[in-house]
């Protein structure tokens, strides 16, 4: 796993190691700048003439540092400094007044020529309102020029925690972030503006939380070892059971793909409630699974009940529908089952008109809405959603007690109360009908198979 750190995190353990450690803000600096020079080299970026342009903030005194590195490596070297000198920091001064004395003469505005690497440090992750007036001309004249390009620690013009533009944003190609990774160098769009990210180590490390660790975490492969090893001495009993009530007329596809991923992440049995229409199909196409059917608009409470106390792990929702009898369906089930559930798709449709319905249960719950299904269930529009993946899966969960799986480019799983999880795997061939059904299933397959 890797921690996700948002801007008061990082600036925290920034401020913790200087004052509680005593590391100098400027030797952290200086180990940012060697950092990204480091990288430069590594990724073989053309430093023939380099246009580096900074902020008046520490971000501007990691690109001074860099100016001054990369010039005592023969690179040609054109700094400039947007804002005014006296409203720099303290460290920022003392980069400025070094490449001074070193005689590099520094701009105040972008010269018109040719270069073959442009570095952004103009603004760092303290970024909160909208770009203007010159910053913004310079980062729109930076981003059209043909380079190679770089940002330091964050694009200038993308907001930390969010991933949003702020009005106006760099486009690199590279981007050197210090001690840990950020929230908006991953959330779109800031991560389509950050390229290839490198985080860099300059000694700020997990000490510097001071016991207080952030709250987002990413997944990455090695997690994957976490998962349970089948054993040799067992059978289907031991890797649960899981019921899928999905499918409504004509939406045999959805009930398919839940139940057939339940069983390829490995549990032992699964039932599907389901149309009678769909018995045909399902049985040609998954004959391992169980299926019971209902017709028309009846669906006998008796065996429904029954198959709920069957299960291990419940799915409801994927191609159910949004009929009365779906919503008796979805109720029965709610009041009923003791074990965890997934409600994707047509549950949380039938959900988002009854909201109260969540605080039935006294068990484990697990909703996967996609950007549509959590407009509705939370009454918000998709576009500030959208711009607030996390705190909206954060206050939904905590809301309703359950766990938020909040399906986008970049998904959200917020436990409430606990620490909040982005899948930073995928990809845009997965922006297709069945993804959602499929994840329901691996959800329930892992659940019955033991993942907690």
């Amino acid at each position: 796993m890797q921690y996700l750190l948002n801007a008061k995190e990082m600036k925290q353990a920034d401020t913790n190691t200087i004052e509680h450690f005593r590391v100098p803000s400027l030797v952290l600096m200086e180990r940012a700048a060697l950092k990204v020079v480091e990288v430069i080299e590594e990724e073989r970026l053309n430093t023939g003439h380099t246009l580096i342009v900074c902020g008046c903030g520490n971000n501007g005194g990691d690109g001074l540092a860099v100016a001054r590195m990369l010039r005592q490596k023969g690179a040609e070297v054109t700094v400039c400094l947007l804002g005014d000198y006296e409203k720099c920091s303290p460290q920022t001064k003392q980069q400025y007044d070094i490449l001074i004395a070193y005689g590099v003469e520094i701009q105040k505005e972008i010269p018109e020529r040719e270069y073959t690497l442009v570095i952004d440090a103009i603004f760092g992750i303290g970024l909160s309102r909208d770009v203007e007036g010159n910053y913004r001309d310079a980062i729109l004249k930076m981003n059209e020029i043909s380079a190679d390009k770089l940002a330091v620690d964050i694009p200038s013009g993308i907001h930390s925690d969010s991933g949003r533009i702020m009005g106006c944003s760099f486009f690199a190609e590279h981007t050197v972030t210090f001690a840990y990774n950020k929230l908006g160098l991953n959330l779109y769009p800031g991560a389509e503006a950050a390229g290839k990210i490198t985080v860099a180590e300059i000694g700020i490390t997990e000490e510097s939380f001071l016991g207080k660790e952030p709250q987002t975490i990413a997944f990455t492969e090695e997690d994957l070892t976490g998962l349970p090893k089948r054993q040799a001495e067992s059978n289907k009993g031991t890797y649960g059971k899981v019921l899928v009530i999905a499918g409504n007329e004509q939406m045999a596809g959805a009930a398919y793909f839940s139940a057939k991923a339940a069983y390829l992440c490995g549990c032992g049995l699964v039932k599907v409630v389901t149309h009678e229409n769909n018995k045909t199909m399902l049985h040609t196409k998954l004959p391992e699974a169980l299926i019971q059917t209902y017709e028309g608009k009846k669906a006998e409470k008796e065996s429904l009940i029954e198959a709920v106390n069957w299960a291990d792990v419940i799915v409801v929702g994927p191609g159910l529908g949004q009929s009365s009898l779906s919503e008796n369906i979805l109720k029965t089930v709610l009041k009923t089952a003791s074990v965890p559930m997934v409600l994707d798709a047509d549950a949380l449709n039938l959900l988002a008109k009854e909201r109260e319905l969540l605080k039935l249960p006294h068990t484990d719950l697990i909703v996967t809405p996609h950007l549509g299904e959590m407009a509705r269930l939370a009454d918000m529009p998709v576009d500030y959603i959208k711009k607030n993946l996390i705190l909206t899966a954060e206050e939904f969960a905590r809301e309703y007690n359950v766990i938020c799986v909040l399906k986008d480019a970049r998904t959200i799983i917020s436990i409430p109360y606990g620490k909040t999880y982005v899948n930073l795997s995928g990809n845009h061939g997965m922006a297709t009908g069945g993804s959602g059904d499929v994840l329901t299933g691996m959800i329930a397959g892992l659940l019955a198979g033991g993942v907690s």
